[in-house]
């Protein structure tokens, strides 16, 4: 999916035409409108939705549709709408695929939108979060809706059976591994940690807490060039290829770190704060889990990332588009988000009222470690690079070969990509 929009073969199926159809917006005289936004987090339909509700109330004659597709036929159907100029007037954006979207005019530029507002501030959100869906030419093409970072989740009742000490902000890398070596019972199909093939949510916190990188600062080379890298990676593929306490990858590829977690079989896991709202409808996580800092390295660190709202340049609607921006981007908007436990809000100040939401869990952990992140690495062509890394550390993680023997074709996959994005 990483291409010049401008060059796009208009090859859309009466399928994808069809589910278009609900993209279309609405209007009526005296400014009224019905806008369409898009979504692609049933857990978080809620949330949006009394969203909406708020600013209805507050703009009556502007009606507000949030329209909810899964994850992976979210990015079909907005691939779709781009070419055929049909987007939802406004709709959640991820870095990973933010570069698809900010080239050939799909975007509307909203860089003046902070100027004309009485409430929204840039500078009340994070800086990185903000430079992420910023263009190198200065063109705001989506405002932070909410941030997430990574926590080390434990099973209480499995800690408590082997009568060990629940983790906590002290804990090392050592600490993990003893834990969860002492927790593992492969007769009864349990193990201690969940480690699988995960950047995000794995092994690229190691590598920041171990002093290494991902991407030079530049985004001109891999930082598996470092030995602080390849050492961090080699510590997490070993949890399973040589201590045993995790899962294999073959056994992730039948069942998901989830689906173990949720099943009593992990007794540790790495997830992401987006990932509370399946832990409380889970009977069995909602009961007996919860979660605490990830364990040090040689340093502090934890990858961070966050969604942004963007605004459709096709919308037929612009004013009333960007006053919902406005609105969702205020303090009264963020604050609804986080009671309903849909994220963690992005703008300074409210991400506190995320914590009522889910007070089984210590969710506080993930509020502190915003004192030492690491913005989740990006550059132009995020997900192809981050494929090339992905097929190369495969070997390592069947335990078939050592990151240092693949290291150079990690590197050479990665480089050729930032290559391509000058």
């Amino acid at each position: 999916m990483n291409r010049n929009w401008k060059r796009l073969s208009l090859t859309v199926g009466l399928g994808a035409a069809l589910i278009l159809t609900a993209c279309n917006s609405e209007s009526s005289s005296d400014g009224d409108a019905t806008l369409t936004y898009s979504i692609w987090d049933q857990g978080q339909a809620a949330g949006m939705n009394a969203i909406a509700d708020a600013f209805e109330e507050e703009n009556p004659g502007i009606k507000v549709n949030v329209e909810v597709t899964p994850w992976d036929q979210y990015w079909t159907k907005l691939e779709s709408g781009a070419q055929g100029e049909s987007l939802p007037d406004l709709f959640w954006m991820h870095s990973n695929e933010f570069s698809n979207y900010s080239e050939g005019q799909i975007l509307m530029d909203v860089s003046d939108l902070p100027n004309e507002s009485d409430t929204l501030s840039m500078d009340e959100f994070p800086e990185e979060l903000v430079q992420v869906y910023t263009t190198e030419d200065g063109q705001m093409l989506g405002v932070p809706k909410d941030y997430g970072n990574i926590g080390l989740w434990y099973n209480k009742a499995l800690f408590d059976e082997a009568g060990l000490d629940y983790p906590d902000a002290e804990w090392t890398w050592d600490d993990l591994l003893e834990n969860a070596e002492a927790l593992t019972d492969l007769d009864n199909d349990v193990y201690g940690v969940l480690a699988p093939l995960n950047r995000e949510e794995g092994y690229h916190n190691f590598i920041y807490q171990n002093g290494g990188h991902v991407l030079s600062e530049d985004k001109t080379t891999s930082g598996f060039r470092e030995d602080e890298t390849k050492e961090a990676v080699q510590w997490y593929a070993d949890l399973s290829v040589k201590h045993g306490v995790s899962p294999t990858v073959g056994q992730f590829a039948d069942n998901t770190n989830l689906t173990f977690f949720q099943s009593g079989r992990g007794a540790m896991g790495f997830f992401g704060s987006w990932m509370i709202s399946q832990l409380a409808e889970n009977e069995y996580t909602n009961e007996n889990v919860d979660v605490a800092p990830m364990p040090k390295g040689t340093q502090d660190a934890v990858i961070y990332n966050g969604l942004a709202n963007s605004v459709s340049a096709f919308t037929d609607h612009p004013e009333q588009a960007r006053k919902f921006l406005e609105y969702l981007s205020s303090e009264e908007a963020m604050i609804i988000q986080g009671e309903h436990g849909s994220a963690i809000p992005a703008l300074n100040g409210t991400d506190v009222s995320f914590l009522d939401a889910y007070p089984q869990f210590n969710t506080q952990i993930y509020l502190d470690q915003m004192e030492h992140p690491v913005i989740k690495p990006y550059s132009k062509f995020t997900a192809r690079w981050e494929d090339a890394e992905n097929q190369a550390l495969i070997p390592v993680f069947k335990g078939e070969a050592t990151v240092e023997e693949v290291s150079e074709t990690i590197i050479t996959g990665v480089e050729k990509v930032l290559e391509s994005e000058k």
